[in-house]
């Protein structure tokens, strides 16, 4: 595919153009030009990514898309910075792309904006009621997790479950994702400590935390599963990641999942009295600690700030970069 920018003079003066306005990016240690969608069908008639390109160039110029070692969250790489669609002569169409490599040498450590050596993790003491109308999404891409799997374990989720296609533009599927998306205040929320604000509040809180706790149960199924949860706290994208199909250390973690929640939270509000605002934050799980941990955090300049040695050199980096892409178009409801 890298011959379609060769061949296409637009395109190439496009990339170049676009590599000069990002050569100076704080982040990005090396800028590359990519074709990340073709019109071109495979051998069962299939599109490589099917999806609207207009709908992928719109949200990777508007806020870019993360790029990904076998479309690991816990993998970044880079970021996809713009993207714009052409057509060659003989009518085909594709989508040209600008990248940012990350390099070890430009990332920022934790330790660089004063952290307290504890983050206070008290959780909040009241929560308010989850909406009547509550219900959380899911997504997967369907030629790594059966659909009929997902069908099953969300059968008897206590609330409506949102589903979503993800579309990983990767080679070979190494990984299983499975993405959820629930409220800040469903990762904090502790049976112990937390009341909710309203009578009978608390069963929700408790239902959807057993049902969780029982999917995990099924991930012993799986070959090599990540489970995503994603939630949004003040503008921040936070992602804990929950790996493999060790049952037991999954149930350590989702017991430890509210103070890692308060501690991410107090860990973003003290970031930003630093004069830094997150954009992203992943968290990971340290077995025989039995703690959670910051893996990696993007900044909203597009710095990485880590203190583990995730970020691999650009000649080192394995063929199996993807972009995690969802398909709005097609949401289905349980």
């Amino acid at each position: 595919m890298p011959s379609l920018i060769a061949e296409h003079a637009e395109a190439g003066a496009w990339i170049e153009e676009q590599r000069q306005a990002l050569s100076q990016h704080r982040a990005f240690v090396r800028i590359e030009g990519c074709v990340i969608w073709t019109d071109n069908r495979g051998p069962d008639g299939d599109e490589p990514v099917p999806l609207d390109p207009r709908s992928i160039i719109e949200e990777i110029n508007t806020d870019g898309w993360p790029l990904l070692i076998g479309h690991d969250p816990g993998r970044p790489s880079g970021r996809v910075m713009a993207a714009r669609l052409f057509t060659t002569a003989n009518g085909r169409r594709f989508a040209a792309a600008v990248a940012g490599f990350y390099g070890a040498e430009a990332r920022m450590r934790f330790a660089e904006f004063g952290l307290p050596e504890a983050l206070d993790d008290t959780p909040p003491a009241t929560l308010p009621p989850l909406p009547n109308d509550f219900g959380f999404q899911i997504a997967t891409d369907p030629r790594e997790v059966a659909a009929e799997w997902i069908d099953q374990v969300m059968h008897d989720a206590p609330v409506e479950v949102i589903r979503h296609d993800l579309s990983h533009n990767a080679a070979e599927p190494l990984q299983e994702l499975i993405r959820f998306v629930w409220p800040y205040i469903l990762v904090v929320w502790n049976p112990f400590v937390t009341t909710i604000a309203k009578e009978g509040g608390k069963d929700a809180y408790a239902a959807l935390h057993k049902w969780l706790r029982k999917f995990l149960t099924r991930l012993s199924e799986k070959k090599n599963p990540i489970v995503e949860l994603q939630s949004h706290q003040r503008d921040c994208l936070v992602s804990f990641l929950f790996r493999g199909k060790n049952i037991e250390r999954h149930y350590a973690a989702h017991d430890a999942l509210s103070t890692a929640g308060v501690q991410a939270a107090r860990l973003i509000d003290h970031l930003r009295t630093r004069g830094v605002k997150p954009r992203t934050l992943v968290y990971e799980f340290e077995p025989d600690l039995k703690k959670w941990y910051p893996s990696f955090a993007e900044l909203s300049d597009g710095r990485i700030v880590t203190d583990l040695n995730i970020l691999i050199a650009f000649e080192n980096l394995p063929c199996c970069l993807s972009i995690g892409l969802v398909r709005h178009d097609d949401p289905r409801a349980r």
